[in-house]
């Protein structure tokens, strides 16, 4: 009997961690290595690494092969929360204190520095004449993640973003990782060309969904369960699908009425609830839910190519998981 999409997960999930503990065996500076290891243990879903080993055998590759490449893609995951949370000031990160309130934002900037460092020195490990081009694609995604995250600073001085350029940053800032995990998986499985084109196109979809999600959560999530504060795009003027779509689409008198609960919502004279019912009733939280549904849907069209097994089962499986995620 196979193993359920969970017990895959959380086995991989596992797999993954050993290794990665496994690299930062190093103790000293303790207050450099001491922070690499409480980001690296802060908990998260390990999705993207996990996401890579099951790409690997979808095409029906060995996940021996790609086990460091996983490893990689999450350090760097946890390299670019680690920097976020600096420029964003954000103090919390999965229910714990980010790096930067834990120690200082000194200790955060090197700490992710040395993540970065970490992840290329993993990936190197692995690389041998045939497999060159992963090291592109590596340094290509890190740099095209940073260009998201430039725009996503950028958006916040301006109050004309429009959609397009929100998906362009998308892209870029969250899609770009979930695609390459995809995208080495397919490859370190020797995939077809086409196989792994599809599973690049995946990682894509699969990453729109996942931020579109983030936004609806940052309003909707139980704070509890959401492990960082509900509402800190809203106070951060962050230029989230749900501002951009609603200041789209309001009426006069609706942007006007959303303009305003913003503005009491940083003077602590109203509630992200009542920001919640402005946007429910300009019709932003249904077309989120469809444009997650769209991005899933072609997610899901993308896993065709694929042979038929149980890896392309859970890649299905986690579509119905993030629609229906709440952290």
């Amino acid at each position: 009997m196979n193993p359920s999409f969970d017990q895959q997960a959380e086995s991989y999930k596992k797999l993954i961690d050993s290794r990665i503990f496994e690299l930062i065996d190093k103790t000293e500076p303790e207050l450099l290595y001491e922070p690499v290891r409480y980001a690296l243990q802060s908990g998260g879903k390990r999705l993207r690494p996990v996401l890579l080993l099951w790409a690997c055998e979808a095409v029906n590759g060995d996940i021996e092969n790609a086990v460091d490449a996983a490893a990689a893609v999450e350090i760097v995951h946890n390299f670019t929360l680690v920097h976020d949370d600096i420029m964003d000031r954000d103090e919390l990160r999965r229910g714990r204190e980010t790096v930067y309130k834990h120690w200082n934002e000194s200790v955060a900037i090197l700490t992710g520095d040395a993540m970065l460092v970490k992840a290329y020195q993993t990936l190197t490990a692995i690389l041998k004449p045939d497999t060159f081009p992963i090291f592109d694609e590596f340094s290509r995604a890190i740099l095209d993640i940073c260009e998201g995250q430039i725009m996503d600073m950028n958006f916040e001085t301006r109050n004309n973003v429009s959609l397009d350029e929100y998906f362009r940053m998308i892209d870029n800032k969250t899609a770009q990782l979930f695609s390459l995990a995809c995208t080495l998986g397919a490859k370190l499985g020797r995939g077809t060309d086409k196989q792994i084109a599809m599973m690049q196109q995946y990682g894509i979809a699969i990453g729109h969904a996942f931020q579109i999600q983030d936004d609806l959560l940052d309003v909707m999530a139980d704070e509890n369960v959401f492990g960082k504060d509900v509402g800190s795009d809203l106070y951060k003027d962050k230029k989230t699908f749900l501002i951009i779509h609603a200041r789209e689409s309001a009426s006069e008198k609706q942007a006007k009425q959303l303009d305003n609960k913003l503005h009491l919502l940083k003077n602590g004279q109203t509630s992200v609830n009542e920001i919640l019912a402005v946007l429910k009733e300009i019709g932003t939280i249904d077309a989120a839910k469809n444009e997650i549904r769209k991005a899933l849907n072609t997610a899901g069209q993308s896993l065709e190519p694929l042979p038929e097994s149980q890896a392309r089962h859970y890649l299905n499986e986690l579509i119905k998981t993030i629609e229906h995620r709440t952290f």
